[in-house]
Parts: C-alpha cells; structure tokens; sequence
C-alpha cells in the first residue's frame, strides 16, 4: 500500500539547510560542479555551494552572467581559468546536448525527435557526465572521494498526460543514480587506488525559470502550471549542499525530494535504512 513518508511542506531554504550559516562550513575544501548553472535550479545550486565556501566552483553555461551573479553573493570567489579547465572533457560532453524538453503530447501524438531528445537531455546527458567524471577520478590513481547530485522529478511516477518522454527519461535517471551509487562502493572497495564515488537523484521542487517561461510562450507547456511553481531557487541550493554532507549519507542512491524538511527526514534515518525506502520500485511486488 502507497504511503507518504513525508509532506512537501518547504518552499524557501531554511536554517538547517542555510549555506550562510548552518552549513557555512560544509563546502570549503570541496570542488563543485554545477551544470545548467545560468538560471534557475542550477543557478540557486551554484549559488548556494559559494555560499558554503566551495574551494572551487566549475560553472557550465552558456552564459558569463551567472559568473557575476555568484560573485556579488560571494566576494571572495576568485575566476580561475586553470581551475576551469579539468572541465573541459566534460564541458565538451555537456554541450552536445542542447537544453530543452519536448511538448506535452500523447505518445500516439508526439513527434519522434523532440521525444528521443527528451531522453537524450535529461537521462543520456547525466549518464555521460557521471561517466566523464568517474572515469577522470580513476585516473589519478589516488582513493579519491566523489558525488552526484542528479536532479530528478516527482513526475517520474506521477502521471501527468502527455509527460511520457520527461517521466521516461526521470524515473530511468533514478534508477541510473542508485548504479552509480553501488557501482561506487563496489569499486572503492576494489583497492587502495579506486575513487569511491556515491549518488543522489534530487526532486529541486516546482522552480519557475526562463526554460518553463520559454515552454510556455510557445506552447510547449500548458499556462497552468506556473501558479503552481512556488519554489525558490535557494531550496534545492540549501538541500544540495546538504545532500553533499557526510551526515546525509544515509540518503545516497535513493530519490530525496528538496520540499521535505530535512532535519525532519534525519530524525527518520533507522526507518529508512532498515525498510531501504525512498527507492524507485514496483509496488506489489517483494523480489
């Protein structure tokens, strides 16, 4: 039987979330990868971990301005073009897919390219990033650790009409998340010179931006849905970095949605660990 183990009751971050003051101190030391990083969801990430003090932040957009944005909310962000350019194999992946997502349309109704490139954005584009990255990690030769943020949907199993090619693409990035999680345990405990290298599939909340605004000028997304984007940028931030903390290992390889209150979510660890909740499965079926 379906149960909600918690309610999505934030919309805003909040202080046990606040990178400027509980998690001051959670990124310095820490290189930060935010891809998608000029407006909205990636934008509130990336301003959010400078606000935690990352050592280094690695921004992929195809705009300079978030630059400048991250630099009024963090003075002391210095733009590094060595730092930068470890990126560049992956910066090189990123842009082979051009950010977008196709119209609401009845499979029976869709058209075939914008539905293929769907999938290509929001599954295969995490796929080659994670696959960029573990692999760079390995050659070093060195026990290094790492992590993914995936950001993911409450649409992947919500049905919504004419979704199919986002929710396909969501709930295969979900499952793709909980892989790279055990394949990176798996494999730091292969030797001394493997990166252990863990995951999370993030739900941001329902964030207005200037792709839901393009959506819905040409149509692509009913007008219906921006009444019920109330979620600011800052709360998948705030979640983000909290996510990226040792106290919220207990959450990795499973889906975590940046509305619940995660102080509340901690104080229901034992549950989760020992009933292995907040997984992508079947219901009705116990394999």
């Amino acid at each position: 039987m379906a149960f909600a183990l918690l309610k999505p009751i934030k919309h805003d971050v909040y202080p046990f979330i606040d990178p400027a003051q509980n998690l001051k101190e959670a990124a310095p030391g820490k290189t930060v990868l935010v891809t998608g990083a000029g407006t909205g969801i990636g934008r509130g990430i990336a301003t959010s971990f400078a606000q935690a003090g990352a050592s280094c932040l690695i921004l992929a957009a195809r705009r300079t301005e978030p630059w400048k944005r991250l630099k009024q909310a963090s003075p002391n962000l210095r733009q590094n073009a060595k730092s930068l350019s470890p990126a560049a194999l992956m910066s090189r992946t990123l842009h082979r897919w051009k950010r977008s997502i196709s119209g609401f349309a009845a499979v029976a109704d869709s058209d075939p390219e914008s539905w293929c490139r769907t999938v290509d954005v929001d599954l295969k584009g995490p796929y080659y990033v994670a696959r960029t990255y573990i692999r760079a990690l390995r050659s070093t030769g060195k026990k290094l650790r790492g992590f993914i943020i995936n950001v993911t949907s409450n649409n992947a199993w919500r049905y919504i009409s004419g979704l199919s090619s986002y929710a396909a693409a969501k709930i295969g990035l979900n499952a793709l998340s909980e892989y790279i999680d055990k394949e990176g345990v798996a494999e730091a405990a292969s030797g001394d010179d493997r990166p252990e290298v863990r995951c999370v599939a993030m739900h941001p909340g329902g964030v207005y931006s200037e792709m839901v605004e393009r959506g819905v000028a040409a149509g692509d997304m009913p007008e219906a849905i921006v009444p019920l984007l109330i979620d600011q940028p800052a709360l998948p931030g705030g979640t983000a970095v909290y996510l990226s903390t040792e106290r919220a290992e207990f959450l990795y390889g499973r889906f975590v949605s940046a509305t619940w209150d995660m102080e509340e979510l901690e104080n229901l660890k034992e549950r989760v660990v020992k009933e292995d909740l907040l997984r992508s499965r079947v219901l009705g079926v116990n394999v």
